[in-house]
Order: C-alpha cells, then sequence, then structure tokens
C-alpha cells in the first residue's frame, strides 16, 4: 500500500526495510514518519549482540527530492544499549551518513546538479533547500579534481581569476585532442610555471610533443626549459589579431586626417564618414561580408561590397598598401603548408620589416621572433590544424563558471569546480 510513496520519495532501495510511513504536510514542508523493521543489531564496541531496548529518537533528515518543497524524513530510530558493556548505540541509518542530516539521495543530487556550468552553490542550496556553507561542504568533501596525465599535444591559456585568487590570471593546460582540462594552475607566472613541470616526472613530459599558446613569452619560456623536445605552436587567431590591431590603428590614423573641421581634401567628411561606418571592411573577410546592395545613407545610394571597397582603397595609398599586405598574409595562414611554408613566410617578414610605417616593421619584428612557432602551427593533428580554438571555447565555459558563481572564495574550490563541471568524468570520493 506504500508503495507509490516509496517510488515517489525515491527510496525503491530501501523498501524491504520499511515497516511504516506516512505523510503530512507543515505549512510548505513535506513531512515523511518513517519507522523501519527491527534488525539484527550488535554492539559497535564489543561487538555483542547481548543488547536491549533503549529509546527511540526522532531524527529529521532532509530528503529533497522535490525541489518545489522541502522535504524532511522524520525517522523513528531505535536506540539499544549493550549489556555487557553498556554502550548506547543507534540503529544502522540508511537514509544518510552518520552525524549527517542530509540524505544519500539529496546528497548525490546537489552533487549532479552542480555539474552544469551555470549552477551555482547558493542557487544548488535554493533548489535542494540546504544551506549555501552545506553545499559548499559537500561539494569540498567529495570532489577533489586531480590533474590528467599529459597528453601528446597541449594548448595552455589564461583566465581572469583575480576575485577568487592572489593572482590576476591562472593558467588552464587542455588536452587538444580528447577536450579535456589537464588542469587549472594558480598563475602563469614563469617561476610557478617552471616549478610546477619540474614536479612531473621525466617519463611523462616526454610524452608530449606539441605545445599549443599565443605570444606569452612566459610561457615560451617555460616550455623550452621543461620540455626541449617538444615542439612550440603559436595559435593563428592571436598572430591574425595583432595584425587586425595594427590595420584598425592605421585606418584610424586615416582616418582622423579627414575629420570635418580639418584642413583636406574636397570631400574630407565623406572619406572620414566611410572610413567609420565601414571599419569592418578592412577587418573581416571579404567573402564574408553580405554580397547584395548596401544602403550609404550619406550618399542616399545602394553599392555594392566591391564598389565600397574600391572607394575606401582609393582614400589613401598607405592604407591600401597596408590592407593588402594584410590579406597577404591571411591567405598564407589559410593555405600554407607545414613542409613547405619557410620560404613565402621569410618574403612575408621581409615585406612586413622593411615597409616604411613604423606599425608594420613592428608587427615584421614579432613575426621574426615567433617565427618556428608560426610555422608549427600549420600541423595537422587527426585531420585538422592545431590551434588554441578548443581551449578558447571552454574558457568561455570558465568564465560562465566565476560570472555566475558565489560562495567560490578560494582557488582550490574554484578549481575543482571547473574541472568536475566542464571534465564531467571526475570521480566523487566515497
Amino acid at each position: 500500500m506504500y508503495d507509490d510513496t516509496i517510488n515517489l520519495l525515491q527510496l525503491e532501495h530501501i523498501k524491504h526495510l520499511i515497516e511504516n510511513i506516512e505523510t503530512r504536510t507543515d505549512g510548505s514542508e513535506l513531512i515523511i514518519e518513517i519507522k523501519l523493521i527491527k534488525q539484527k543489531e550488535t554492539c559497535p564496541v564489543c561487538a555483542s549482540d547481548n543488547i536491549s531496548f533503549h529509546e527511540y529518537k526522532n531524527k529529521k533528515i532532509i530528503h529533497s527530492n522535490l525541489s518545489s518543497n522541502k522535504c524532511i524524513i522524520r525517522y523513528r530510530q531505535r536506540r539499544y544499549k549493550c549489556k555487557q558493556c553498556s554502550k548506547s548505540f543507534s540503529e544502522s541509518n540508511p537514509f544518510a551518513k552518520k552525524y549527517q542530516n542530509i540524505s544519500h539521495y539529496t546528497y548525490v543530487s546537489i552533487l549532479n546538479h552542480l555539474k552544469d556550468t551555470t549552477h551555482t552553490f547558493t542557487d544548488t542550496a535554493c533548489r535542494y533547500h540546504v544551506s549555501t556553507q552545506s553545499v559548499m561542504n559537500i561539494f569540498d568533501h567529495s570532489i577533489d579534481a586531480r590533474r590528467r596525465e599529459l597528453p601528446e599535444i597541449i594548448c595552455i591559456d589564461e583566465v581572469f581569476t583575480a576575485k577568487m585568487n592572489k593572482y590576476k590570471y591562472a593558467c588552464v593546460l587542455f588536452d587538444f585532442q580528447s577536450s579535456k582540462i589537464i588542469d587549472v594552475i594558480a598563475t602563469r607566472r614563469k617561476h610557478y610555471l617552471i616549478d610546477y613541470f619540474s614536479r612531473i616526472s621525466q617519463a611523462e613530459k616526454s610524452r608530449v610533443s606539441i605545445f599549443v599558446m599565443d605570444m606569452w613569452e612566459s610561457y615560451r619560456e617555460a616550455v623550452k626549459l621543461c620540455f626541449p623536445k617538444a615542439k612550440i605552436a603559436v595559435d593563428s587567431f592571436h598572430v591574425i589579431r595583432t595584425l587586425n590591431d595594427v590595420m584598425r590603428a592605421i585606418r584610424i590614423k586615416v582616418m582622423n586626417k579627414y575629420r570635418l573641421g580639418k584642413s583636406g581634401p574636397e570631400h574630407d567628411d565623406s572619406y572620414y564618414y566611410m572610413l567609420k561606418k565601414f571599419h569592418y571592411f578592412f577587418l573581416k573577410n571579404f567573402e564574408d561580408i553580405y554580397d547584395g546592395k548596401i544602403h550609404i545613407p550619406k550618399f542616399k545610394a545602394y553599392w555594392h561590397k566591391s564598389e565600397i571597397m574600391g572607394y575606401l582603397l582609393s582614400i589613401d595609398d598607405d592604407l591600401k598598401d597596408v590592407y593588402r599586405l594584410k590579406e597577404d598574409y591571411r591567405e598564407f595562414n589559410l593555405t600554407a603548408d607545414y613542409e613547405t611554408c619557410d620560404d613565402e613566410l621569410n618574403h612575408l617578414i621581409v615585406r612586413f620589416r622593411n615597409h616604411k610605417l613604423l606599425e608594420l616593421r613592428t608587427f615584421g619584428r614579432t613575426l621574426d621572433n615567433w617565427k618556428d612557432e608560426i610555422s608549427n602551427s600549420l600541423i595537422v593533428c587527426q585531420n585538422r590544424r592545431i590551434s588554441n580554438g578548443p581551449i578558447e571555447a571552454t574558457n568561455s565555459k570558465i568564465k560562465t563558471i566565476i560570472k555566475t558563481s558565489t560562495g567560490i572564495k578560494s582557488f582550490t574550490r574554484l578549481r575543482n569546480k571547473i574541472m568536475y563541471s566542464i571534465n564531467k568524468d571526475i570521480p566523487i570520493k566515497r
């Protein structure tokens, strides 16, 4: 007769132990009165079975399998007294751990709920009708994320953690092939990374063949010292972004020459307007720009993207030259082959370093400084080019955890939450 109630409360696993079960409401709370069938008990001190019944003691256990209302198991627990050693003890409790008032079901449900990157300790506490501190205690007691073994290809990047860490940026190690976080390190500082890698066995480090990183010198120095046989590849996105920054700075410089009120050509206001309105033409891939007619309110006309680009490049020769050079590098980045890229890359470096504009000469020195790493970024693994793309996507999830989290005041807890929520395969401690 109690089957429906037992199934609803997710207590099927102890169905055979229940002698009596009744439910009632107390305001918004659901109270479940339970009495268990008497079992054979032995004294936990002397193991004697010469015991006698002592008393009943009511024990309250939070059992939040119904998220809409707080659910309390009011367990009528038997207490016994050993006739041999006079020790008093309680009968076995199948609902919760000793000295805890949260059921096993609620305990596991809390941990499962925290696997979602958007779920915080506070909203988990509200859902399961426990305190935020209880949720944090459960998490800290159950989750201890260990570093994964180093794989063949490692992506390394940083994430901002100043509010939950004494260092401004934490360092994330990521497995390019399995798309799992290897570890989250407290800081990206060079001496800390060297010390961290030095504690890993040489046999494990020898398995690493490639490190993928952005153009952060500390990463390169630490990896060269600790992984002398591994190749270093710089993420192509960061090189393109640096070049786009140069393109943007030069466009703004040219645009400001034609600002209204300054001396300039006859149609100076139109030049300024077009360079400002269609700024994205200089950064976006031309083939990705809308291919239909684009409205230009100032001219009261509709132009095709090719007409707009032609107009923009006719404004200034330096601007045109910079754009063409940028496009040449972009084509190299898209089409070059790892085995044959050296000559083409060297030719581009010469063109940049010998340019009359300081910004391009500076970028040319950057290319020269990271030449080997740029070449290595063309390596293909499992039919895809190596990059930091996978770790960038993971970093957005980490930022979501940091942005939404409340109650995370220690880096250890933050690290465990990140690895537990993103990797999904972190075991729960017994």
